[in-house]
C-alpha cells in the first residue's frame, strides 16, 4: 500500500520494521526523560557544557547570517507555524514569546501526554499554542497553510522521510520557509568510529586533572526510531527542498558535552575548564571545516521549489 504525497505515490517503508513496537519504545522513552522547567530535555542536556556549546553554534549562525532569518521571517506579521515531533514543547513556548501577537504555534506529537505541561503552560501565558497528536510518518499536512514548519532534533526518527518532505513541501505557503535543527551522523550510531577516535585524542590535550579518564564511546543501543534513517536527511531534503541557509557542523562536541562524566567536568563556570572547552569547541568545528571529519548536526533552512 503506497501513502499518498505531494509528488505521487510513495512507499510505507514502516512496513519493513516491527513499527507497533518502535512506537512503544518511543513513547515510553520520553515518557520518562527528566524535564527541565523551561520544558527542554534534561539530564546530561542540561549540562552547562552542553549549553555553552550551543551558544557558540548559534554564535557562528548569526555571523554566517542563519540565525537570525526565522526571526526576520516573523518581524513582518504573525505566523501560523507547524512544528514536528515538538516534544515537550519548550522551544515552540520559547518562540510564542518572541514572535508577533497574532502568531499561531501547532506542535505535533505521536505521544500526546507530553503536551500536558507546555498546554498549561500557554494558557497562563496567553500563548496561542495548539497540540495535535500526529504520527511524522503519516502527517497530513494541509496545502499552503504554513509561514514556517519547524523541525528540531525530530527527523532523525523518521521512517518515511520521503512522504513527510512531500507533504511539508506541500504545505508551505508561499514565501513560507522550512527550519531544520537536526543530528545527520551515522545511522542508528550518529557517531562515526572516525569521529570518535579523533575526539579521543583531542581529549588528550587537556589537562587529566579535568578529564580524568573519561572518554568518547559509540552509543551501543538505541531506542525506538533514533537515527533510523538519518543519513539520508540531507540528501531528501536537498531533492524537495531549495537551501535558503545550511551548515553541517559538530562531528564530536555532542558526545563530549553530553557526557555524563565530561560534560560536568568541563564546566564553563570556571575559567580554566572553560577554556579547554572552548579549544575542544574550535578543534571540532576546524575538523569539520577542513573536511576531516563528516559533520554529525545540521542548521538548515529551505524553501520550497518554484
Amino acid at each position: 500500500m503506497a501513502e499518498p504525497g505531494a509528488s505521487g505515490p510513495v512507499d510505507d517503508l514502516t512496513r519493513r520494521y516491527d513499527y507497533a513496537r518502535l512506537v512503544a519504545e518511543e513513547r515510553e522513552h520520553y515518557g520518562r526523560v527528566e524535564v527541565t522547567a523551561t520544558l527542554d530535555e534534561g539530564g546530561v542536556h542540561a549540562h552547562a557544557s552542553w549549553q555553552h556549546y550551543w551558544r557558540r553554534v548559534e554564535e557562528a549562525m548569526r555571523a554566517a547570517g542563519g540565525a537570525d532569518l526565522v526571526t526576520a521571517i516573523a518581524a513582518e506579521r504573525p505566523l501560523r507555524v507547524l512544528s514536528l515531533g515538538s516534544g515537550y514543547c519548550g522551544r515552540e513556548l520559547a518562540l510564542a514569546a518572541l514572535f508577533p501577537a497574532g502568531t499561531s504555534i501547532t506542535c505535533t506529537d505521536v505521544n500526546p501526554a507530553l503536551f500536558d505541561r507546555a498546554r498549561a503552560a500557554a494558557d497562563a501565558k496567553g500563548l496561542d499554542l495548539r497540540f495535535r497528536e500526529a504520527d511524522m510518518n503519516f502527517l497530513e499536512i494541509e496545502p499552503a497553510a504554513w509561514d514556517l514548519v519547524i523541525a528540531q532534533a525530530s527527523l532523525h526518527h523518521v521512517i518515511n522521510l520521503e512522504r513527510l518532505f512531500a507533504q511539508v513541501a506541500r504545505g508551505l505557503a508561499p514565501g513560507g520557509r522550512f527550519h531544520v535543527v537536526e543530528v545527520i551522523g551515522r545511522n542508528r550510531r550518529l557517531l562515526w568510529p572516525a569521529n570518535a577516535r579523533f575526539a579521543n585524542r583531542a581529549l588528550r590535550l587537556v589537562p587529566r586533572a579535568i578529564v580524568g579518564f573519561a572518554r568518547v564511546r559509540t552509543p551501543l543501543r538505541v531506542h525506538g526510531m533514533e537515527g533510523i534513517r538519518q543519513e539520508e536527511i540531507v540528501p531528501l531534503l536537498h531533492r524537495t527542498f531549495v537551501p535558503v541557509f545550511e551548515h553541517r557542523h559538530g562531528a564530536f562536541m555532542r558526545f563530549v558535552c553530553t557526557h555524563p562524566r565530561l560534560g560536568k567536568r568541563l564546566d564553563p563556570g570556571d575559567a580554566v575548564r572553560r577554556r579547554y572547552l572552548d579549544l575542544l569547541i574550535d578543534v571540532d568545528r576546524a575538523a569539520v571545516a577542513n573536511g576531516i571529519l563528516r559533520p554529525l548536526e545540521l542548521w538548515g533552512i529551505y524553501r520550497a521549489p518554484g
